[in-house]
């Protein structure tokens, strides 16, 4: 069987993280390797992905020497939460017709003015042959996979309550950035104000829960506030000062009217200490309906978190390939769960920001 020839587009933590992973799979070679970062390019991927061995292979920017010129079949991608960012790589990833694993975020689910970008998407991969996926651990798995595929034995949904509490100290400098670490706390409401601060996808982990289990939620809320540090914290990417931020509580709310069907709440803090923060690593869901369904996630996957982002967009590598071409959210790949029709659903109308 030949082997799928794979390029790596951003060798940050999470793509370096696809990298060592990818050592695992016999079936995956990996052919090219991409970065904007002036001290990875023109180094070995081996050194820039942690390897204790060289790979042959070095980092390239920009993208054209390596997208078209290297034979390849499909593209990880790990560059940007933020489809507007991150929409010019995805396109002219597909313009070359190569496959398309992201992590981007806001692809997971499109909302609002993400739909059209999504659908712009959407029609170059059928134009082209090859298909497109986002993929991660949250969104990807935690908050949405794991609700989605626990509804199965259920008659009725009638609420869903999600927590997740999470170690972020494995992610890089742009997720850093994201949650407003080492801020002030102004700092970080006013890149809430300026909708740059918080994690990226949980509005629309929220959206495709809704939209599997049937739920007609028209207006989500979101709101977001800092966690503010006592004490010097760090991690391999960051230091972090008494008094500054170290991580973020984040709530999305889902209406259907006036009555809350969808309750998500996070705190993702860099380098949590259980007795200063007064929280335990973990993640619980609750369907409320017939029956009712309660599920637990201890330790490990909140602890990292990382290594989970990685084993999602790999281990759909099959799943997609073997899908129609196209744009692909992920419970459109034979995910199971409660039967609706949700085709009869409308869009959510309302999104509002606290």
């Amino acid at each position: 069987m030949n082997k799928l020839r794979t390029i790596i587009y951003g060798v940050g933590a999470m793509g370096s993280n696809i990298v060592r992973l990818l050592q695992m799979k016999p079936q995956v070679e990996i052919v090219g390797a991409i970065d904007h970062d002036p001290l990875k390019i023109g180094v070995d991927l081996g050194k820039v992905a942690g390897l204790r061995k060289k790979m042959g292979i070095h980092v390239d920017y920009p993208a054209r020497k390596v997208l078209g010129k290297v034979k390849a079949d499909l593209v990880l991608h790990a560059t940007s939460a933020f489809l507007e960012e991150a929409f010019n790589e995805i396109m002219e990833i597909l313009e070359k017709k190569l496959n398309l694993i992201t992590i981007c975020q806001e692809l997971f689910f499109p909302l609002a003015h993400n739909i059209k970008k999504a659908q712009e998407i959407n029609i170059l991969a059928r134009k082209k042959g090859v298909r497109v996926t986002a993929a991660g651990i949250n969104p990807g798995f935690i908050m949405d996979i794991v609700p989605i595929v626990c509804s199965l034995p259920c008659w009725k949904i009638e609420k869903v309550f999600v927590t997740r509490i999470v170690d972020f100290s494995p992610y890089g400098q742009e997720e850093m950035k994201h949650i407003g670490a080492n801020l002030t706390p102004e700092e970080f409401k006013e890149g809430v104000r300026r909708g740059k601060i918080g994690h990226i996808g949980l509005l629309e982990t929220a959206a495709m829960v809704s939209h599997c289990l049937g739920l007609k939620v028209d207006e989500l809320r979101q709101s977001k506030e800092p966690v503010v540090t006592k004490k010097k914290r760090e991690s391999k990417f960051i230091k972090i000062l008494p008094g500054r931020v170290c991580g973020f509580k984040q709530n999305v709310e889902g209406y259907s009217g006036e009555k809350l069907i969808l309750d998500f709440r996070m705190v993702g803090i860099v380098s949590p200490d259980e007795k200063e923060d007064g929280i335990k690593m973990g993640d619980h869901a609750r369907l409320e309906g017939i029956p009712s369904v309660d599920i637990a996630i201890k330790e490990e996957i909140a602890q990292k978190g990382g290594l989970g982002t990685a084993g999602v967009a790999v281990n759909l590598i099959p799943k997609l390939m073997n899908s129609e071409p196209g744009f692909h959210t992920m419970h459109e790949l034979s995910l199971p769960h409660i039967w609706n029709d949700s085709s009869k659903q409308e869009p959510i109308k309302k999104i509002t920001y606290f």
